[in-house]
């Protein structure tokens, strides 16, 4: 009853029949007990815009599900782009709204670089603090905890609406309209409409479908409306006239209503998964000098996977500017990260040769010895983990310091050692312990 209305109701049949349909929302999905909450509040509904589109074809000339995802397919790229530059197809397209597709398992638009936090203030810090207060629970965590949880429950909602979409595919351009009035604050189901009217060959009204989403979809939700922007850049620069032209407008006005810096983000990946690399350098560049301190040191970061990717030898310059351009608090993060950078994709002695350097200046960090430990530990060279971990137990840290790096030399050779090296790493620590109550 308390999701029927958002006013006070006293009998659901002074409102409804038996067998009468509705519109309502999915407001929780409920896996384990394979149930799946719904409301039909006004406020559920935002402002929706009851438009029917002429469609282009006939309702009852039937698809087969492999020629509607031929429909949704285009040379060059998906309308909300991709993160990861190495995705393609096997015959060398890319899979239109491939961003959203994956929304089940990834946040929506989490732009953010392949292996770096997007939260670069205090990034390696945060995990010191974590290593520190171990075990205490504190205002930020839990702030934390609660916007995971919310991360969680809107993946849900994501995941049940587009298997609701997958079972029932729609196929004309009324269908598409039934299922925005549905979902109308959902960029999945307005960016799957654009893509049929593209698939349809009329860019003209997949535009206009992009203007009714933002018009639509309530300002609080930020994502939602920011996937639009997004699908909308990828749109004009497929389909614009002239197309950098058609992006820059669209762009400008993104700024206008969105966080700067997630549409600079949005614009440059665009850039480098259609390969202008020209404007991608001549953006960073750009971002460098407009933005400052926390962000800054994501775009230098950016610039550096942006360079390790192309397998371009020209990192250090790069690095040599950035840390002349940040503060040096910032130095740390920077030079940690791009380590893990090279780590996974450039030349894993740069990044040793970074995680020594930053080492050797602050040695009892515990968590740049847990980065550099994890780095190693994924190449899998036994003969170099195995030295680093004793370094790292050979230190003089706090007791909850040493119990982290303990018990994780205790859970890498529970994986990859045998009982002789599983009660050597028990010994030691019982002989730490044993130091410690005699200091």
């Amino acid at each position: 009853m308390s999701e029927l209305s958002d006013d006070h109701i006293d009998h659901i049949d002074t409102r409804y029949r038996a067998g009468e349909r509705v519109t309502a929302k999915i407001v929780q999905v409920d896996e384990q007990r394979r149930r799946i909450s719904l409301g039909m509040k006004d406020s559920y509904m935002g402002d929706t815009i009851d438009f029917q589109l002429p469609s282009q074809q006939d309702p009852d000339e039937s698809i087969r599900d492999n020629d509607f995802t031929e429909l949704l397919t285009f040379p060059g790229g998906s309308l909300l782009g991709d993160q990861n530059m190495d995705t393609e197809g096997e015959n060398g397209d890319y899979p239109i709204l491939a961003q959203a597709e994956l929304r089940a398992s990834v946040p929506p638009l989490d732009i953010s670089l392949d292996d770096i936090d997007p939260n670069m203030d205090n990034l390696v810090g945060q995990d010191q603090e974590n290593i520190d207060e171990a075990g205490t629970v504190n205002k930020r965590n839990k702030k934390k905890a609660n916007k995971k949880a919310k991360k969680e429950r809107e993946k849900e909602m994501r995941a049940a609406e587009e298997r609701l979409v997958k079972n029932d595919i729609p196929r004309t351009a009324d269908e598409f309209e039934k299922l925005v009035r549905s979902s109308p604050i959902s960029s999945f189901v307005w960016i799957k409409y654009m893509a049929f009217m593209l698939s349809m060959a009329d860019a003209e009204k997949a535009r206009f479908i992009a203007e009714r989403a933002l018009n639509t979809i309530n300002f609080r939700e930020e994502n939602e409306k920011l996937n639009i922007w997004v699908a909308y850049i990828n749109l004009e620069n497929e389909y614009g006239n002239p197309p950098q032209e058609a992006v820059m407008k669209v762009f400008q006005r993104a700024l206008q209503y969105n966080d700067p810096e997630r549409v600079y983000l949005a614009l440059l990946g665009m850039y480098e998964r259609t390969e202008q690399h020209k404007l991608a350098d001549e953006l960073l560049d750009k971002m460098i000098k407009k933005f400052k301190h926390s962000f800054q040191v994501l775009v230098w970061l950016r610039w550096v996977q942006r360079i390790l990717k192309q397998k371009q030898d020209e990192v250090q310059p790069v690095v040599s500017r950035a840390l002349l351009s940040l503060p040096r608090e910032k130095h740390i993060d920077f030079i940690s990260q791009t380590a893990i950078l090279e780590f996974k994709c450039g030349v894993p002695d740069r990044g040793r040769s970074m995680f020594e350097r930053i080492l050797r200046e602050s040695p009892k960090r515990t968590d740049l010895w847990s980065a550099y430990l994890d780095q190693e530990i994924r190449l899998g060279d036994v003969e170099v983990i195995r030295p680093l971990f004793e370094r790292a137990i050979s230190l003089n840290l706090k007791d909850g310091n040493m119990k982290f790096l303990f018990n994780k030399f205790l859970k890498y050779e529970k994986s990859n050692g045998d009982e002789e090296r599983i009660e050597y790493v028990e010994r030691q620590a019982m002989e730490y312990i044993r130091q410690s109550n005699l200091a």
